[in-house]
C-alpha cells in the first residue's frame, strides 16, 4: 500500500484508486467494495421494576380511553351528507362514509381495533407485573428458605 494511509475503518484515504477497482465509487463517494458492516450489538442485563410494568400499562390504557372517547365523541363528524341531490355526489358521499367511518374495514373500525390493541397490551404489561413481583417473591422465599438473609 505504497502512497496510502489506512484509516481505522480499514479504507484507503489516498486520492489514488485503490488497485483492482477501476477507480469507481460508491454512492458515498468513496471507491467501491464492500460497505462497512456495523459491530454486533452488546447483550446487557435487563432490570425490571414490577411496579413501573403497571405504571406503564396505566398510562397506555389512560391513552387508549382518551382516544376512545374521542372518536366516540366525533364519529358523527366523520360521516357526510351528499352536498346535491344528484347521482356523483351520493355516491362520492357513499363511498367516503363507507371508507370513513360506515364500513366494516373503515378507518373508525381501524381505529376502535386499535385502541382495543392498547386495552390489550395493557392487561398484558399488568399481568407481566404480576408475574414478575411473584417471581421475585418466590426468590426471596427461596434465598430464606436456603439460610440467606
Amino acid at each position: 500500500m505504497s502512497g496510502q494511509s489506512t484509516k481505522a475503518s480499514g479504507s484507503p484515504t489516498s486520492s489514488e484508486p485503490s488497485p483492482g477497482t477501476g477507480g469507481e465509487t460508491r454512492a458515498g463517494g468513496g471507491p467501491s467494495g464492500p460497505p462497512d458492516v456495523p459491530g454486533l450489538p452488546v447483550i446487557k442485563d435487563i432490570t425490571v421494576s414490577p411496579d413501573k410494568i403497571v405504571a406503564v400499562a396505566d398510562v397506555i390504557e389512560e391513552q387508549a380511553n382518551a382516544l376512545e372517547r374521542k372518536i366516540t365523541e366525533h364519529v358523527g363528524a366523520l360521516s357526510l351528507a351528499p352536498p346535491a341531490d344528484d347521482i356523483v355526489s351520493q355516491h362520492a358521499v357513499e363511498a367516503w362514509n363507507t371508507v370513513i367511518s360506515d364500513g366494516e374495514n373503515s378507518y373508525r373500525n381501524r381505529v376502535l381495533a386499535y385502541v382495543h390493541g392498547l386495552h390489550g397490551l395493557a392487561d398484558q404489561l399488568r399481568a407481566a407485573g404480576r408475574r414478575y413481583l411473584a417471581d421475585d417473591e418466590d426468590n426471596a422465599a427461596s434465598v430464606r428458605e436456603a439460610g440467606g438473609s
